[in-house]
């Protein structure tokens, strides 16, 4: 019998790992379709070819299986439109938690998310409270939870030479839900030994920053690779309640200690090595003086918390993988 085929189609680079992580875990062929994302005066063409360049990747790989990640909704609704062709099970990724939409945008997003809910076998999120969230909204629809994977470093270790006597890497890309304003000002109230690097796109001007803030901006994965793991703390922050924050992830795998935001999901995955705080610039300070002062004792529970975690994420990620083996060997009638 021949082996089974797995694919999984991207539309959107947000920075996450998780697909490629996911991916490459699932042995699936992983394909990322953004052609002129970052265009203004192409971008029009961006979904459009998008949608061409799925069809005929669906075409040529005829998959048993295939995964799409929401966003976009574009590429699940296509995904499921396009199923009955070709006769695969189809797996949505709930990888982020939406801006809630208004008017005209909510009525389609409601509908196209209708559609491709109804047409799939299965919807995977990221944590027990989003699940119960789901529920809600997508009834007879098995909805199974799996956090992103703690990653594997790419690059041999190089030191990164930083400014600070302590050195505090917030993984950033100024998004709406990122309190970096916030960060900014808590940095004013430490001591000048402290620095803070804020990563991420940006246009900052660093004239105007204090002098303890040093703005990376894009750095290639080799020296980011390189700065996690030279730093002393790593710190991310949002605002959203059920948000999984990929930067914390990394940290756990480079073992440095974390501040990330009180929210419940965090608290209940990232429960050692990790100081949590209110996204007020007086909350933040204190959380990485504290961090600081704790420095060691925090990095030997992070160690343990990876450890832990990764033990975790393998049982989950082998039932996943028997559910996904099953439904290929069903449907190439093995059971018959």
């Amino acid at each position: 019998m021949a082996a089974d085929k797995r694919l999984w189609i991207a539309w959107e680079n947000d920075g996450s790992i998780r697909s490629r992580v996911l991916a490459k875990a699932m042995n699936a062929q992983y394909y990322t379709f953004t052609r002129f994302e970052k265009s203004k005066r192409l971008f029009f063409l961006r979904y459009p070819l998008a949608m061409i360049q799925t069809f005929f990747a669906v075409a040529k790989e005829k998959p048993d299986v295939l995964v799409t990640p929401d966003p976009s909704v574009l590429l699940c609704f296509l995904a499921a439109a396009i199923k009955p062709l070709f006769n695969y099970k189809l797996i949505i990724d709930e990888h982020t938690l939406y801006i809630s939409p208004t008017g005209i945008k909510k009525a389609v997003m409601d509908f196209l998310g209708d559609y491709y809910y109804k047409r799939c076998d299965m919807v995977i999120v990221t944590n027990e409270p989003y699940k119960i969230r789901m529920k809600e909204s997508i009834k007879n629809k098995e909805i199974f939870v799996l956090p992103d994977r703690i990653p594997n470093f790419d690059y041999t270790f190089k030191q990164t030479e930083l400014k600070g006597k302590y050195n505090i890497l917030f993984i950033c890309t100024f998004s709406y839900d990122e309190p970096w304003e916030e960060v900014i000002q808590a940095a004013t109230l430490l001591d000048k030994d402290i620095y803070i690097y804020i990563s991420g796109r940006n246009r900052l001007d660093p004239s105007n920053l204090p002098s303890n803030v040093v703005l990376t901006g894009f750095v290639p994965d080799e020296e980011y690779q390189n700065l996690l793991r030279s730093v002393d703390i790593v710190m991310v922050l949002t605002e959203k309640e059920e948000c999984m924050v990929c930067g914390a992830y990394e940290a756990v795998a480079a073992e440095k200690p974390l501040i990330l935001s009180d929210r419940k999901v965090l608290r209940e995955y990232f429960n050692r090595g990790t100081v949590f705080t209110k996204n007020n610039r007086e909350a933040l300070a204190d959380a990485i003086r504290l961090a600081i002062t704790r420095r060691y004792d925090l990095q030997k529970e992070i160690r343990f918390l990876k450890a832990v975690r990764n033990a975790e994420w393998k049982r989950q990620w082998n039932s996943l993988s028997e559910k996904i083996s099953f439904w290929i060997q069903k449907n190439k009638g093995v059971f018959l």
